[in-house]
């Protein structure tokens, strides 16, 4: 392969961020699709893409590696889901079970590929484990974002922004568009105004509210980056004709924190669903990662997205 360009922080970031986002949004063959592009462009021709053949079938096998005898199940869950922990085992036991028989003499490896952003269900190490112990010949393992990251991170620039869009710069986060900003708070306060809401004040965040929240660290790294910003969001507002357009904004945001938090879902989840709140489902352009990066900093830093660390509360 040739030598790969260098990748900004600030680029690798943003990529991390739409490939936590394709996958939560992948599943089924779509997630299937998914692996085996990002598969095809880092291995070319030695990675085969595999799909049934009427009653053929696929024999277990979801995509395979020439020159190492990889073979690849896939199991992309609907938006991660983890209750269906039943599904997820037979999956891996008859996948592997129909390889075993019938691929015999190509899988030297087998691994299974997942879209489980927070993390594997112990029943699924143990079922592993399972295999492994039958079958000591050959070596197990999991793809889960980590995998697809590493895989990801080694393509160029062009490639990546193939797969998961563009990626802003540090030059596009000196340069917040206004444009972009007023069309995003637009759409927001489209969906705010059938809101009813107190006018609340918007209280100063404490500084260590992201460690607290325990937030991945490209999440932490996203909210960090726009507090460049966040004066310029908050002028916005206190210019705006409407003058309750931020506590509106604010009122949307808490309660979509709410009722994500009472699912019990990861901080990692919640501030994906967050993000796309404000960009929309699908490829976003550099001027709007900037502009969202911005918003969602001045609402973390002012209102209550997240939780507040008791201690600082009483103190």
């Amino acid at each position: 392969m040739e030598p790969i360009e260098s990748i900004s922080v600030e680029q690798r970031y943003w990529w991390r961020i739409a490939l936590e986002l394709r996958l939560r949004k992948c599943n089924g063959d779509a997630f299937q699709e998914f692996f085996s592009t990002v598969m095809a462009q880092l291995h070319g021709d030695d990675f085969v893409r595999v799909r049934p053949f009427g009653a053929l079938g696929d024999k277990g096998c979801d995509g395979y590696l020439v020159s190492n005898g990889q073979l690849f199940a896939c199991y992309g869950a609907v938006a991660g889901e983890l209750k269906q922990v039943a599904k997820l085992t037979k999956k891996m036991t008859d996948d592997y079970g129909k390889a075993n028989a019938k691929l015999n003499s190509i899988m030297r490896e087998w691994h299974m590929v997942h879209n489980l952003i927070e993390g594997m269900p112990v029943e699924a190490i143990l079922t592993l484990k399972v295999l492994e112990d039958s079958d000591k010949k050959r070596k197990f393992g999991f793809i889960g974002i980590e995998g697809f990251e590493e895989r990801v991170f080694k393509l160029n620039p062009y490639q990546i922004a193939m797969l998961l869009g563009p990626a802003a710069s540090e030059s596009d986060s000196q340069n917040l568009d206004a444009a972009t900003l007023r069309s995003l708070v637009q759409e927001l306060a489209t969906e705010a105004d059938a809101i009813d809401f107190n006018l609340l004040d918007l209280r100063p965040v404490p500084p260590d509210k992201l460690v607290y929240n325990d937030l991945p660290n490209h999440w932490k790294h996203l909210i960090t980056g726009g507090w460049k910003n966040a004066h310029l969001v908050g002028a916005y507002f206190d210019r705006h004709h409407d003058p309750l357009t931020g506590e509106r904004a604010a009122k949307l945001f808490r309660d979509r924190y709410s009722y994500l938090n009472a699912q019990h879902l990861q901080p990692g989840d919640i501030m994906a669903s967050l993000y796309e709140l404000v960009t929309g489902i699908g490829s976003v352009q550099p001027q709007q990662q900037v502009a969202a990066q911005a918003l969602l900093a001045f609402l973390f830093e002012n209102c209550d997205i997240f939780k507040r660390d008791p201690a600082m509360l009483s103190s």
